[in-house]
């Protein structure tokens, strides 16, 4: 069977989860279906995702393995996890944007790709207030190729900024998913419009949990293609 949209936002995603739990010391590994970090618990970030609607048998395994207040990113909001201990924190929207064009436009002004670690330590800043989660983004992560720290600029202060990290391929091309974006309140149609520039020869994916925003994804382009639950190992 052809992977779908939903399969590529799923696989883009566990890439993306992959370099994030790597770089704080976690050991991970792809199964057929899903994929697992051990050793290594973060906030906001998963330690399994499914990558398919059935997942490997080993699924059970690793489930039973996972310390306490471990996540599990249900890409397919087609698991019930309750029998394993966890308990459901939300669910949520794929969403997925073709390509737009075939050209790639310069990179405007404003948008800067972070690429020191003080620059990232005022991209944290920007993104958020707490300073525990500031240590979910190491210097080492700025190292990746596939992995863009994005910062839109005005007059030198970071006003919105985001996440890209590239994979897998879909109709031929690299997908880039998109994550962690912030941006002034009732600003985030510029924000993803900006963000985006760069990018409209690429298919672009990420994922929504308020539903009520999902009309400006739309207004941008993106599409809905398929649900996700995301649970909490009690």
């Amino acid at each position: 069977m052809v992977p779908g949209k939903q399969d590529a936002c799923a696989q883009n995603n566990a890439l993306w989860c992959d370099a994030v739990l790597k770089a704080a010391g976690a050991n991970s590994r792809y199964y057929a279906g899903f994929w697992h970090a051990s050793g290594k618990v973060l906030p906001l970030y998963p330690n399994i995702v499914t990558t398919s609607a059935r997942p490997d048998p080993d699924l059970k395994t690793a489930l039973d393995a996972l310390p306490e207040n471990a996540a599990v990113k249900d890409s397919f909001n087609c698991l019930d996890l309750g029998s394993f201990g966890f308990r459901k924190l939300k669910s949520g929207s794929w969403l997925f944007r073709p390509t737009q064009s075939s050209r790639r436009p310069p990179v405007t002004s404003s948008w800067q790709k972070i690429t020191h670690p003080e620059g990232l330590k005022r991209w944290s800043a920007a993104w958020n207030s707490d300073d525990e989660l500031h240590r979910v983004f190491p210097p080492r992560l700025l190292e990746k190729r596939a992995i863009d720290f994005a910062a839109i600029l005005n007059e030198g202060s970071i006003k919105a900024g985001g996440i890209f990290n590239a994979g897998p391929t879909f109709s031929g091309k690299d997908v880039l998913g998109l994550s962690n974006v912030f941006c002034r309140k009732n600003w985030l149609y510029s924000a993803l419009h900006e963000l985006l520039a760069p990018f409209p020869h690429k298919p672009v994916c990420t994922y929504e949990t308020d539903d009520d925003v999902l009309t400006v994804y739309r207004q941008l382009g993106f599409e809905d293609c398929g649900r996700l639950s995301i649970w909490l190992k009690n």
